[in-house]
């Protein structure tokens, strides 16, 4: 099946919208002090509003699936994001900290529909056209963690901290008027699945303990990452002093390393098995990880805890796809269903791993070594797990996943 133009535009203002999810989390995190300091909130509010933003987008991915089964896709699509859209105003208009943070959790749960659109494109594109159309996306997704904070201090150096959101909300806007217009209407199947046959294939993934460990552990992974997102404004202009320039530097720098090598893997898919993009990616990872905590140890070498962070970033980027389409192979069975109960059980993990960095920031008072030392351990289980994982046999009969790529939030 080839793509006719409407179909291709159509795929432009779902990117618009999946990149307008991920970028407006990342251009918000620069604000977040200024955001701290007006409603007289805590510096663990900051990596809060980040927790409820990944919850927020996993609690509706196990639902939609079923109501995209009976309902079709475009109307569920488009419910997400004119539900991003009025959660992003809803922002701007927030009086205090506890509003902020309700109206973030929802604004998070924008991301829920975002693997309906993946699944549109499958359905839609010869496997061809498929594959070049989700790597495409894939690498707009990766660019967000990077791009969001320059985007984010540029439109700070100008503006107040609301303008952001207004930014974000004009790009949903175009995305929702783009999507109104040209998403496609497919017809729903005669007989769909009953919500008590969801149930049981459900309840069945989550016996799958292959399946189960492989988020564990790819949520583990992505851990570190995340937090640096959440808690690197208290860590670096809060704590050490610096000022948003030096953030940003620091923000590009690290986040360089995981979309060069997103980029890179994309050419070693076709040359290198998975299970060794798995053993090297987290050798690479570990290894940054413990150049990061010897760098944490004093002012005067911050810069070589940036370079092991990169380091890490890039190891993850390397092995963090395999082991999530490994995942994916491992369930077998529908792989809209799963795909739902991965994203929802992945996003669970990776807010429970941020609120304990959180957690242990506010003890320490957002040190730099207190974040750096946290990493070390989970960056030496990830090594172990993922190998072993790797390790084991796949199911010789599994389902070609239907979108597996997860970018940091």
């Amino acid at each position: 099946m080839g793509m006719n133009r409407r179909l291709a535009g159509f795929l432009c203002f779902f990117a618009l919208y999946e990149l307008t999810v991920y970028l407006t989390n990342d251009m918000a995190m620069p604000a977040m002090l200024d955001v701290v300091r007006q409603f007289h909130g805590q510096p663990a509010d900051a990596g809060l509003s980040l927790s409820l933003y990944i919850v927020g987008g996993s609690l509706l991915q196990i639902v939609l699936g079923p109501l995209a089964e009976r309902y079709g896709e475009r109307p569920i699509l488009l419910a997400g994001n004119a539900s991003f859209l009025l959660a992003t105003l809803a922002v701007t208009q927030c009086r205090d900290m506890n509003q902020f943070l309700l109206v973030r959790f929802i604004q998070g749960a924008g991301t829920c529909f975002v693997f309906i659109g993946y699944a549109v494109m499958h359905e839609e594109l010869d496997d061809v056209a498929a594959v070049k159309a989700a790597s495409l996306l894939a690498n707009l997704g990766i660019f967000a963690p990077l791009a969001g904070p320059i985007v984010g201090s540029a439109v700070l150096a100008v503006a107040p901290w609301q303008a952001i959101f207004l930014l974000a909300a004009g790009l949903a806007a175009v995305s929702l008027c783009g999507l109104l217009r040209l998403a496609p209407r497919r017809p729903l199947p005669p007989r769909p699945a009953s919500y008590r046959q969801l149930g049981a294939a459900t309840l069945q993934l989550l016996r799958h303990r292959r399946f189960l460990l492989g988020i564990f552990i790819s949520g583990l992974a992505l851990a570190p990452l995340t937090a640096w997102i959440g808690l690197s404004p208290a860590i670096v202009m809060g704590h050490l002093g610096y000022s948003r320039p030096v953030y940003v530097e620091y923000q590009v720098v690290i986040f360089s390393g995981f979309v060069a090598s997103s980029l890179w893997v994309q050419r070693l898919a076709d040359r290198v098995a998975m299970d060794a993009l798995v053993r090297r990616g987290t050798a690479l990872a570990l290894a940054g990880l413990l150049v990061a905590a010897g760098g944490a140890a004093s002012v005067a070498t911050t810069w070589l805890f940036v370079a092991g962070t990169a380091t890490f970033s890039a190891g993850l980027g390397l092995f963090n796809g395999a082991l999530l389409r490994m995942t994916m192979l491992a369930a077998g069975g529908s792989t809209r269903l799963a795909s739902a109960l991965l994203s929802l059980l992945y996003c669970l993990c990776l807010a429970a791993g941020l609120e304990a960095y959180n957690r242990i920031g506010a003890r320490f008072e957002y040190a730099l070594p207190a974040y750096a030392w946290t990493s070390v351990p989970l960056g030496a289980a990830v090594f172990l797990l993922a190998r072993r994982f790797a390790r084991a046999p796949a199911p010789a009969a599994a389902a070609t996943p239907t979108s597996a790529a997860v970018a940091p939030a």
